[in-house]
């Protein structure tokens, strides 16, 4: 059904009468809380605020004693509201206050959701609101009375058998295992009836063979989606095991599976690769995943599905993107940044892409998808994918990664077409890992007999220190923990500003290194090494990119940065000046 047509179905007073039914008068079974997931229910500070009428949730102050929720308040706003995921910071206040205060909210919510609203029951708001009510039920709302419990329980079934009828037509391919994911908790908590708790884990294992490929990866190619994507098949194989209900073996496989390929996007901080949007999820935080999902498989040398590659040796690691874009189904945060690598040395971040996270503001996230965002190369400031407001448009036809390893030494050779229809030229790039000392050599060739300019493109994370060396042909970086390297290459070398995101700290400002040229003959080449240098050798670096934080809506600093809000229809770059 249409959206159109959907909504006044499930507004009729008929639909209502269908979703009425005999609730429960007491839970099956709990999904496991904060403290079995090893995580913090909530901060204290802002369960005050909570109830004192000033929550800021989604940038905007919410005042849940007025008209519920406040009334003005944007559409991010008006989600994280409706999906209740702040319920916990009133559960770590762990006071009768708190609990009454829960109690009150849910009755006004319900008096005026309690049946179908467009928003607020939308497939994934009302199985996020299903995770969290059912998450925090033991520590917020069994404690009431029976008569406030009936009601509860008799509203969550109400909303399960309008979930049970939505969670696969009307459910975004990206978003279908998390509404399943509140779809089981439903049906192992509340319902537990055998047949529609089978039912939904057969929706499940259909989106793991749509979703998880054979390698392990998420099929959005996206770290922090994979991370995600991990912790929500624990969170399911945890509640299942709650109610003492068989995991399915798909269940099982797939947990075993991403595990090791989430091992293999981490750096050596601990942290996840920025590549494709999903954020940069606190390193304890993957720990606690990793941790929880039992699976003991180490990270590959490769993802030969998803199309990356990592090289850890000498300190170091290495993760280039060396794959085709992810499918139109699931390119939504898919990012222009075809063969891109990023490095950490000795736990500390060195090359980055500057990526992006779900709460990135919406102007700087199309910003952030471009290939000026990433350390690869760009052709004539121009993306080497469309990125449009939706996904992806134009794409690579050919791409290829290979792999070579002997005695110790690793290379590495990728090549893609994208600049081949408006270019004619195709970019190869070859990356050399040595055994005998940490450094890394590059070589990057535009082949194609056409002169357009280039730019090769280091971004560098915030915390290094960069200046340029007396010859111009070569860079000093200065990391936190004193180490220094030296990036040289074969033209002239130049800093420039760039941008990194934080998921903890937003946008912040940051440096890139940069090589300028233009194609020449049959293929130009750009040839550039990476290495340690001693801890006497170079110059204390003069230039500090600072922390100080811009923001797209300075339009004065704006096109300093890749991008800018007004560039995303188009899927054109500026470089960063």
């Amino acid at each position: 059904m249409s959206n159109g047509f959907s909504n006044s179905v499930f507004r009729s007073r008929l639909y209502k009468l269908a979703l009425m039914g005999r609730g429960p008068t007491t839970l099956a079974a709990l999904p496991p809380d904060s403290e079995e997931r090893g995580v913090a229910v909530g901060d204290p500070e802002r369960g005050r605020a909570i109830m004192n009428g000033g929550f800021t949730i989604a940038g905007e102050t919410v005042d849940f004693d007025a008209a519920w929720p406040s009334p003005g308040i944007g559409d991010a706003a008006q989600v994280a509201v409706h999906r209740f995921d702040w319920l916990g910071h009133l559960a770590a206040l762990d006071s009768v206050d708190a609990r009454r205060f829960a109690e009150q909210l849910f009755e006004s919510w319900d008096e005026r959701f309690g049946t179908y609203h467009e928003v607020s029951w939308r497939a994934d708001i009302l199985a996020a609101r299903m995770v969290t009510w059912l998450t925090h039920y033991a520590a917020l709302f069994e404690p009431a009375e029976a008569a406030f419990r009936i009601r509860f329980l008799d509203s969550i079934a109400r909303q399960l058998r309008h979930l049970r009828r939505i969670a696969s037509q009307e459910t975004a391919p990206m978003e279908r295992i998390d509404v399943l994911k509140g779809l089981i908790y439903g049906e192992t908590c509340v319902t537990s009836e055998t047949e529609r708790v089978r039912r939904s884990l057969s929706l499940l294992e259909t989106e793991l063979d749509r979703q998880v490929l054979p390698d392990g990866s998420h099929v959005s190619r996206s770290p922090g989606r994979q991370l995600a994507t991990l912790e929500a098949l624990i969170d399911i194989r945890a509640v299942l095991t709650a109610a003492s209900r068989e995991v399915p073996v798909a269940l099982r496989n797939a947990i075993d599976r991403m595990a090791p390929m989430t091992r293999f996007l981490r750096h050596s901080d601990g942290a996840l690769a920025c590549f494709n949007g999903g954020g940069r999820p606190d390193p304890t935080h993957v720990s606690r995943i990793l941790l929880r999902s039992d699976a003991q498989g180490r990270a590959p040398g490769r993802a030969p599905y998803a199309g990356f590659e990592r090289i850890d040796a000498n300190g170091m690691v290495l993760i280039l993107d060396g794959g085709a874009p992810p499918d139109d189904a699931y390119d939504e945060e898919a990012h222009a940044g075809l063969m891109s690598f990023e490095l950490s040395v000795g736990g500390q971040r060195l090359i980055v892409n500057c990526g992006a996270g779900p709460d990135t503001d919406a102007g700087w996230r199309q910003a952030l998808r471009t290939t000026a965002a990433h350390s690869t190369v760009i052709v004539d400031d121009r993306n080497s994918c469309e990125v449009t407001e939706t996904g992806l448009g134009r794409r690579p036809r050919a791409i290829d990664c290979d792999r070579g390893e002997i005695d110790g030494n690793i290379w590495i050779s990728s090549s893609h077409d994208g600049y081949e229809g408006r270019y004619g030229l195709t970019h190869r790039r070859r990356l050399y890992v040595g055994d005998a000392e940490p450094g890394l050599r590059g070589e990057d060739i535009l082949v194609g007999d056409t002169e357009h300019p280039f730019a090769v493109r280091f971004h560098l994370h915030p915390s290094v220190r960069a200046v340029i060396d007396g010859d111009r042909t070569s860079a000093t970086l200065a990391l936190p923990n004193g180490d220094r390297w030296q990036l040289r290459a074969d033209r002239p070398v130049a800093l420039e500003d760039s941008v990194y995101w934080e998921d903890a700290t937003g946008i912040a400002r940051a440096t890139q290194i940069v090589l300028r040229g233009e194609t020449r003959g049959a293929a130009t080449q750009v040839k550039w090494r990476l290495r340690q240098l001693a801890q006497d050798a170079g110059k204390e670096a003069e230039t500090d990119p600072g922390s100080e934080t811009p923001g797209p809506a300075e339009s004065d600093e704006t096109a300093q940065y890749p991008g800018g809000p007004a560039q995303a229809e188009t899927g054109e770059t500026k470089p960063f000046i």
